[in-house]
Formats: structure tokens, C-alpha cells, sequence
């Protein structure tokens, strides 16, 4: 079977479109920095990618147990596609194909062809011998939008004060807090916003314009809108001056920026 054959028998249009949009960017960089070496390249892609899915494999509520398991055996058909395979994906992915069979989530097309899937599964994926397009930056979050930024166990908010360009990337300001669950707009209304410490010892106004922030709802539950039609911006009038408009990053790199963003002094 072909991963478009299978992909298609799990009726996630959207689910399926994020982790291949994810895979194709994370993919793309880690194939810059690490050219031929299939495990380091991995080693970059893993822990960023499940960062963000980790948000639906591991909730706790909301999620239903199929879209948990839809989206563990998109995540190992898809890695599969692009030359990589992880055992603990695909361990997860097996068994959720004997769930999905026993829950009749899925069509008879697709029980049918369950060992089939299962044979592709375990399988050695084919290395890509060239790096993959960066998917086209697109939007559907609007200027004013609150909305909160899950990385692990924690919990950010951001203000989007605009969409760059023609629907690309929203442009947004932290507020400065870290939440255990996604914080409500009167937990965030009157935090100040968060700054970036540079070398002067000041904390300057930090703006960021972060491809990949796409489906509103997000297939992947890390962003979530809290609030639309926000006129109040968190204020930053305690804040040295910016350092340019704002820092250009994506769904990925933004990660590592909120770790060092926050534990700033």
C-alpha cells in the first residue's frame, strides 16, 4: 500500500494535512543541518514534532480516545513518508489500528485492509534523497485574537496585533505569566506583557512573527483561542524600546524561544 492509500481510509483531512505540514518543515531544516545522517536528523525532528502532538496524545479530557488514535497512526504513516520511523510511534500506531477496528470507527475498507497497514508499519521507510518544500505560510487567526500556547505542561498567552502580509503569520506579544491549563482572558487581562531580556540588562518589547500557526482550530489542540475582538493589548509601556518590529520564527523555533523567553530574569 502507498501512505496516500492510507491516509485517506482515516477520514482526517485536516488532522492528516497539520502533521504533513509540520513533517515538511521540521523535515526541511533538519535535513539543512544534518544532510545525510537519518538518526541525527530524527533527533531534531522528534522532539519538536511531538512537542505539538503531544498536546492530543497526551490529554486528558476533550479528545476522544479515536481522534488520539487517528492522529498516533497518521503521525507513523507520515514519518514513514518521509524516511523515518520511531518504534514507540509505531508500537502505538499498530495497537491503534486494532482500536480503531474493535471501536467500528473507521470504514470496512479500512478493516479489511489492516494487516496490509500493519505490513507498511513495520516496514524500513525510504530515506528522502532531497529536502521537502517548506509549506506555504498561511493563517486563519485574526488581528486581536487572545490566544494561549501550550509547550509541555505549561500554558502561554499571546496577543496577535496583526496578521503579516496577505493572511501569513500572525504577529503576537506574550503576556507575562505561565499557566498550568489554559488561561481564561481574565487571568491574562491585566498581566503586563512579557519582554526579552538582551545583554544590556533591560527587557526590551518582543514581538514574533510565527509561521505555521494555521487551523483555527488547531488539529493539534498546542493553540488555542481564548478570546476574539480584543481591543486591550497587554502593556509593554515598562518595556525598553524594540529591537526591530518583530523576530521572524515558526510553530517549531518557538519553542526553544519560550524556554529561554521565560526563564529570563
Amino acid at each position: 500500500m502507498k501512505h496516500l492509500q492510507i491516509l485517506d481510509k482515516l477520514a482526517a483531512k485536516h488532522l492528516v494535512q497539520s502533521i504533513d505540514e509540520d513533517l515538511a518543515r521540521l523535515t526541511f531544516y533538519a535535513m539543512c543541518y544534518e544532510k545525510n545522517d537519518i538518526d541525527k536528523q530524527l533527533s531534531y525532528i522528534l522532539p519538536k514534532l511531538l512537542n505539538r502532538w503531544n498536546c492530543i496524545l497526551n490529554a486528558n479530557h476533550n479528545i476522544s480516545e479515536i481522534y488520539k488514535q487517528k492522529a498516533v497512526l497518521a503521525l507513523n504513516i507520515l514519518l514513514h513518508k518521509y524516511g523515518f520511523t520511531d518504534k514507540k510511534i509505531a508500537d502505538k500506531a499498530l495497537k491503534s489500528i486494532d482500536a480503531l477496528n474493535e471501536n467500528v470507527a473507521l470504514s470496512d475498507d479500512f478493516f479489511s485492509k489492516s494487516e496490509q497497514i500493519k505490513q507498511y508499519i513495520i516496514a524500513a521507510p525510504t530515506p528522502l534523497k532531497r529536502k521537502p518544500s517548506v509549506p506555504e505560510s498561511i493563517t486563519f487567526y485574526r488581528e486581536k485574537d487572545v490566544i494561549s500556547i501550550q509547550l509541555r505542561e505549561h500554558f502561554y498567552g499571546a496577543y496577535i496585533h496583526e496578521i503579516r502580509g496577505l493572511n501569513e503569520a500572525p504577529v503576537l506579544e506574550f503576556y507575562n505569566g505561565v499557566f498550568n491549563k489554559k488561561p481564561t482572558l481574565k487571568e491574562l487581562e491585566n498581566l503586563p506583557a512579557k519582554g526579552q531580556l538582551y545583554d544590556d540588562k533591560t527587557e526590551h518589547i518582543s514581538l514574533f512573527s510565527i509561521a505555521g500557526i494555521k487551523f483555527l482550530p488547531d488539529p493539534a489542540n498546542q493553540i488555542q483561542l481564548i478570546s476574539a475582538c480584543v481591543e486591550n493589548k497587554p502593556k509593554n509601556n515598562h518595556l525598553t524600546e524594540s529591537v526591530g518590529l518583530y523576530q521572524m520564527s515558526d510553530i517549531f523555533k518557538i519553542q526553544d524561544t519560550i524556554e529561554t523567553f521565560f526563564s529570563s530574569k
